[in-house]
């Protein structure tokens, strides 16, 4: 643990939530087969090896089991992801051993942390792995494990002590621990404190009365004996413990409970509420669906939810914009959707493969309404069990999509992002950036919220063509730089950098198309006249590729516009750029 490539190995790059659909897509094929950057890919790999799922780049019978919870409880992923990132991952095993829960801790202070327990590593390789972790905590379930204070980078963060853990996630904790230590009993003094490495305390901060009540759970459940202060584990493997998860998770009481009069009143006006509003049967697990739908998108998919027998309310989305609506149509049973998709326009429709089922949808509801009638945990627990289960069969099912008279279909829900990136997208948008693979495959090209004033020094200033490939030669320019390449990586501009003629690409189509508006016009509100470029077929937005298409586009009508009968200098340009950005802003899809 005392080697550079053990602990930084991550570059900066977090372990993110939004990558997992894809990599659970994808398994062995995921690093050909992503819109990552190249050091992102790395560090992602590196996280995966040291979770456990991948081993020379091959899935692990563990990545399977992961993906089953994940889709049912990503939370409890998550921690399970985290243990095994505590035992595989240097930098992780010495936070959760050294960083403790009582006070807010900077970057530098717990770079500092690891300095003392690898004194022989420079502190710019360790503040590395901890901007890596920090980042993990930003873009993931794991930040319920730390507070944040402030806003931005660099804010300080707190350890929270974690006391609502799963029994499961606890028992594979110290099902790992014991595999670590070779044996197969552990004093329960030594978990509550903190004496041995992996222990539930260590890694969750579990105190002394949620640990003592989760331990009599699993020795009810059978998972572990205790006597005298010990625990005694089964001869089995922490991935059987898994299996059992997977089991309890998808096992509930059938039968019907027996409701009152009253109940039955209510269960019904539950049933008419959640068929008008779909989305309130998720309750807060909605946003671990639309999570896992939205995936990896490079575009914002507005997501809302109906079922068959009800209304498409589609004036819930207002304005046209960059972002995708998508309408997920939840079968309540088996029966085919009869329902004409043809009068909407560029609203992609999804259709789960997967029924809750009529008897399953019945029970839900007694669960719902005695939950509520009679404040009932029990009820409520069934219910969640039940939803869980539903959303795990949905991602893992396939479906059928309908878009603007097209249809198709695929094999499993969580890869719809990576359809929606690769196809569906294209069929919105067909002269947007996504039809340029390079642009499509790297998906820090799509990130807004920047100035990005190098990309208009490369795109607006740039006087050559040798010059601008000299400025956009490295890093993600390299990438950008895609926006005037055709397919074959050959120029679409002249040395002069003017567009070629008998040349077919997305980019050119927006540049000569915007030109010949603004050059139709005597008097021209720039601003408001591009506004077109943010809405289909077009699809721009204020990503690095928006402000390059604009500053080339002003490089073009340099010296030709005008404000107040004065011709716009170049610093007048970027701010016009700016106002252009501003306003595709404010013409986004909204939902209401």
């Amino acid at each position: 643990m005392n080697s550079k490539r053990g602990i930084d190995r991550y570059s900066t790059f977090g372990l993110r939530d939004e990558w997992l659909p894809s990599i659970f897509l994808w398994e062995d094929g995921w690093t050909e087969r992503n819109n990552l950057g190249p050091m992102q890919v790395k560090a992602l790999e590196s996280w995966l090896e040291d979770a456990g799922l991948i081993v020379r780049k091959r899935v692990m019978p563990l990545f399977r089991r992961i993906r089953d919870i994940y889709f049912m409880e990503p939370e409890s992923a998550w921690q399970i992801i985290w243990t095994e990132l505590y035992h595989g991952s240097p930098a992780v095993r010495i936070f959760c051993d050294h960083v403790g829960f009582d006070e807010y801790l900077s970057k530098d202070e717990i770079t500092d942390i690891l300095k003392a327990e690898e004194p022989a590593l420079t502190e710019s390789t360790l503040k590395n792995p901890v901007s890596a972790i920090i980042n993990t905590f930003e873009h993931s379930p794991l930040g319920k494990l730390v507070s944040f204070r402030g806003r931005g980078r660099g804010r300080p963060i707190k350890r929270v002590q974690l006391n609502d853990l799963d029994p499961h996630v606890m028992a594979y904790c110290i099902y790992r621990l014991s595999e670590e230590l070779e044996t197969g009993k552990i004093k329960i003094n030594d978990l509550l404190t903190g004496e041995v490495p992996g222990c539930p305390l260590r890694l969750f901060g579990l105190e002394e009365e949620p640990l003592k009540r989760l331990l009599e759970e699993l020795e009810d459940y059978g998972l572990l004996n205790i006597a005298e202060g010990v625990i005694y584990l089964k001869k089995t493997p922490s991935t059987e413990v898994l299996d059992t998860y997977i089991t309890f998770l998808k096992t509930f009481n059938t039968k019907r409970p027996d409701l009152t009069p009253d109940e039955i009143r209510l269960r019904e006006k539950l049933r008419d509420s959640l068929m008008e509003n779909p989305e309130r049967l998720f309750g807060e697990r909605i946003h671990d669906l639309y999570g896992f739908i939205r995936g990896a998108s490079l575009r914002e998919l507005i997501i809302v939810c109906a079922t068959a027998d009800g209304e498409l309310k589609l004036e819930r989305f207002r304005g046209p914009g960059s972002s995708i609506p998508l309408l997920l149509l939840l079968r309540i049973d088996d029966t085919d959707f009869k329902m004409n998709f043809n009068d909407l326009r560029n609203v992609i429709v999804i259709c789960p493969d997967v029924a809750i089922g009529g008897e399953r949808f019945e029970l839900l509801l007694d669960h719902l309404a005695l939950a509520e009638a009679r404040d009932g945990d029990e009820h409520r627990r069934i219910a969640d069990r039940i939803i869980s289960t539903w959303i795990g069969e949905m991602m893992q099912s396939g479906f059928k999509w309908y878009l603007n008279g097209e249809s198709g279909g695929g094999d499993r829900l969580y890869g719809i992002s990576e359809l929606i990136n690769s196809e569906l997208s294209r069929k919105i948008f067909p002269f947007g950036p996504e039809n340029i693979p390079e642009i499509r495959g790297n998906r820090n090209l799509w990130k807004t919220g920047k100035e990005y004033p190098t990309v208009f020094k490369i795109f607006f200033l740039s006087k050559t063509l040798d010059e601008f490939r000299e400025k956009s030669s490295k890093r993600l320019f390299r990438f950008l730089s895609y926006l005037l390449r055709d397919t074959n990586g050959k120029w679409i501009v002249d040395e002069d950098l003017n567009l070629k003629t008998n040349t077919e690409h997305p980019f050119k189509t927006v540049v000569e198309v915007t030109v010949d508006r603004l050059s139709k016009k005597e008097k021209v509100d720039i601003v408001e006249e591009m506004r077109f470029l943010s809405e289909p077929p077009y699809g721009l937005k204020g990503d690095m590729i928006g402000h390059a298409v604009v500053s080339f586009i002003l490089r073009i009508l340099r010296g030709h516009l005008t404000r107040n009968g004065k011709i716009l200098n170049d610093a007048e340009l970027m701010e016009i750029k700016k106002e252009i950005l501003e306003i595709w802003e404010e013409n986004q899809l909204q939902l209401i």
